[in-house]
């Protein structure tokens, strides 16, 4: 990481530290070594940078939309953590080919499936490019989900820390059907949101409230000593 992008680390984890109160320690699950795609809940714009800095020094890598770069300082930080543009049609075979040469440098990427921000925490039906760039690069897909950051801006306007929660649940490998088509990879994607919503309390768990529906047929679990 250049000098900016360490400096940016710094302000960033103090900022932080004064507003917000964050219980990460299962942060430290995810390997410190080895490709990897980290699937995360999308509530507000907190959560990347919070998990940016927290696996730091891994090289990390988001997906941005390029309305990002509208914004000067949210363009500085896509642009010193190497995030990849995206736009309003979603995924292409471009930000496939850049994710998946990141990958085979042993990266991790780090994608919201759902796409946009919930604001209240709740899970929102998730879209399936993860599922295609897990494939082409074969590599496992750890579910991250943190909650609490809903109250952030009621309780900024109080001036009160906001406590966030973090949860990492074990790693998983999608199996390769001899067919791959789009209501496959929507239930593949569907069986990854399904187990984020495990790992949040039931107020949280939004359109994947039924974790019943959890099964192994597209989707394996693995042990973090398997990836």
């Amino acid at each position: 990481m250049k000098v900016g992008g360490k400096v940016a680390v710094v302000l960033i984890r103090t900022l932080l530290h004064l507003i917000c109160k964050v219980d990460r320690k299962e942060i430290k699950k995810i390997p410190k070594k080895g490709p990897c795609i980290v699937a995360i809940n999308h509530i507000n714009f907190l959560e990347v940078p919070m998990i940016f800095v927290d696996l730091y020094p891994r090289k990390i890598h988001g997906i941005a939309k390029k309305e990002t770069w509208d914004i000067s300082f949210m363009a500085w930080l896509a642009d010193i953590w190497e995030s990849i543009p995206i736009d309003r049609e979603g995924f292409t075979a471009s930000t496939f080919r850049k994710a998946k040469k990141l990958l085979q440098e042993g990266r991790i990427i780090i994608i919201a499936p759902e796409g946009t921000r919930t604001g209240d925490g709740k899970l929102k039906e998730a879209h399936p490019g993860i599922i295609t760039m897990a494939l082409q690069s074969n590599v496992p897909i750890i579910p991250v989900v943190h909650y609490g950051g809903e109250r952030f801006w009621h309780r900024i306007t109080k001036l009160k820390r906001t406590s966030f929660t973090f949860k990492v649940g074990n790693p998983i490998r999608l199996k390769k059907p001899k067919l791959i088509n789009h209501l496959i990879r929507r239930k593949m994607v569907d069986q990854l949101m399904y187990r984020m919503a495990r790992l949040l309390p039931e107020y949280y768990r939004g359109v994947y409230d039924d974790i019943g529906k959890i099964n192994n047929k597209y989707v394996e679990d693995a042990g973090f000593g398997e990836i």
